[in-house]
């Protein structure tokens, strides 16, 4: 039998996602691991769901999705991100990741150079590498707040470099780019005439700072901005994410969608457009929340000597554990086994990464609290 496409099987699957079927085994597992919001949706959202189904809303929709929902996104963007668009800047997706992948087939040729955050999200790279492209990785460290280096990203460009991707607020580091950051990310991609995919999944989820959409100063089109409903309203099982960008690309990308999904779902669709359009105070109920688990998570780490980074936004905080030799999934794997504690290892969001493991806050405050004494007595046990 002939052999499997080499740019399948030569990916690895997410060591995330092993810990979490690991720990399946272990019925008290503490899942720190997760980025599953613990909050349901909202009830507004799931009765207009109800309604849909109801009313025979079951069909197919336009591929770049739902006229009413592509409106909603374009008000939403305006009154959240600043940025003014029209329906036909929208293409609604199967979650953000769908919306990261059919970005990258509409800019990436196979051999196209991608340069990609570490840390950052790991699914970002796989998706580059089944499209044949080739992430090149700038490293946003501690010391400077997890944002770019822009003398490494020069280093980075070349002949076949095509796109610059950003993620802010950031998976895993929490780390929230200044106006200055961003602006600064424009003008680099415009010098060396880059597109910019701008991942702004956890754009509501912001505790200090201000979150900026880097298409505010995109002054040629250059910049496809991404979206979810997955976060910010506690639907991630719903599936529905939408990407901004000019009309010619959103053309060409709604395009994608037909050979791949046809459409988003119809129900999630509706549901999504009565999140986006309806009562805004649940999204802050939950950003409160969030922040008291950050804090808490925080106050936590400092007492028991874990060494930790300050998260301004999403729901995840690093976790330091370079004092021990084991590289970061046999560190999980064994704290999993032993205390029944599973976090995310940090080799899942790249190869500099590898000393970190990260810490979902998006788990209950008794879990936090019960977690990561846990995590920092298993640490200063392995530690020399």
């Amino acid at each position: 039998m002939k052999a499997l496409a080499r740019n399948v099987s030569s990916i690895e699957r997410s060591p995330i996602r092993a810990i979490f079927d690991r720990a399946a085994a272990y019925a008290d597992a503490i899942h720190l691991e997760i980025g599953q919001p613990d909050f349901a949706p909202p009830a507004h959202v799931v009765e207009a769901a109800c309604r849909a189904a109801r009313a025979d809303y079951t069909g197919y929709t336009a591929n770049a999705g739902m006229m009413c929902l592509r409106e909603a996104v374009a008000a939403k963007l305006d009154r959240e991100n600043d940025l003014q668009v029209s329906p036909d800047n929208v293409v609604v997706t199967i979650g953000a990741m769908q919306a990261v992948h059919a970005s990258m087939a509409l800019l990436l040729e196979p051999g196209d150079e991608v340069l990609l955050p570490d840390p950052g999200y790991g699914n970002f790279s796989m998706a580059a590498r089944l499209l044949h492209a080739v992430p090149r990785y700038y490293v946003t460290s501690q010391q400077h707040r997890f944002e770019p280096d822009f003398d490494q990203l020069e280093s980075l460009v070349n002949e076949r470099t095509k796109v610059l991707f950003i993620t802010s607020p950031s998976n895993p580091t929490g780390a929230v780019y200044s106006r200055k950051v961003l602006q600064a990310c424009m003008l680099f991609a415009q010098r060396h005439d880059l597109f910019v995919i701008s991942d702004e999944t956890y754009d509501r989820l912001v505790y200090e700072g201000e979150h900026h959409s880097p298409a505010r100063w995109d002054q040629d089109g250059r910049c496809i901005s991404i979206f979810t409903t997955s976060k910010t309203y506690a639907m991630t099982g719903w599936r529905v994410g939408y990407a901004a960008m000019p009309p010619w690309m959103a053309k060409e990308l709604a395009k994608i969608q037909e050979p791949v999904v046809s459409c988003a779902n119809t129900v999630a669709q509706l549901a999504a457009t009565a999140a986006l359009m309806g009562p805004q105070d649940c999204v802050e109920a939950m950003r409160l929340e969030y922040k008291r688990r950050r804090d808490l998570a925080v106050e936590l780490a400092l007492d028991n000597e874990l060494p930790v980074s300050f998260p301004h936004g999403a729901f995840y905080m690093l976790a330091d554990i370079s004092s021990q030799a084991a590289d970061s999934v046999t560190f999980c794997q064994r704290l999993l086994d032993e205390t029944h504690v599973a976090v995310a290892p940090g080799i899942a969001f790249g190869a500099h990464s590898d000393g970190f493991v990260r810490i979902s806050l998006c788990a209950s405050a008794d879990a936090i609290s019960a977690g990561i004494p846990l995590l920092a007595e298993a640490l200063h046990q392995t530690s020399g």
